[in-house]
């Protein structure tokens, strides 16, 4: 059997935490991502980057579907940068981007996970 791993950067911000992924997320590699992700998004809002990832199976739908719920009852929470067309289909049909926001850009995230600052909204709105 293949052996497989995921990579992970862990990026601290200011406000959430940036994590960057890459490989398959798989039933042999995603364990071990899903306790590290539980503790993340316990502490801030995760910003998750999967475009380097290349494979989701039903364990590493389930790591980022647990990672979630942690970031409920945290008051945290989660947002995924990044995700293929197919597997953006496949949360979509799990019905999974109802938690899990799934967004173009690491900006985007933000909005979705960071309530916004006076001072940020008055420069959106001077653009």
């Amino acid at each position: 059997m293949k052996d497989t791993a995921v990579d992970m950067v862990v990026v601290e911000g200011d406000r959430h935490t940036d994590v960057l992924l890459a490989g398959e997320m798989d039933l042999l590699s995603a364990p071990s991502v899903k306790g590290r992700l539980r503790d993340l998004v316990s502490e801030r809002p995760l910003v998750l980057e999967v475009s380097g990832v290349s494979f989701f199976d039903a364990e590493g739908l389930r790591t980022v579907a647990a990672t979630a719920r942690r970031g409920l009852e945290c008051g945290t929470g989660i947002a995924l940068v990044g995700m293929r067309p197919f597997q953006a289909k496949m949360f979509r049909i799990l019905r999974m981007h109802e938690e899990v926001p799934l967004c173009s850009s690491a900006e985007e995230a933000l909005w979705c996970l960071l309530p916004r600052t006076d001072d940020e909204i008055r420069g959106w709105l001077g653009r």
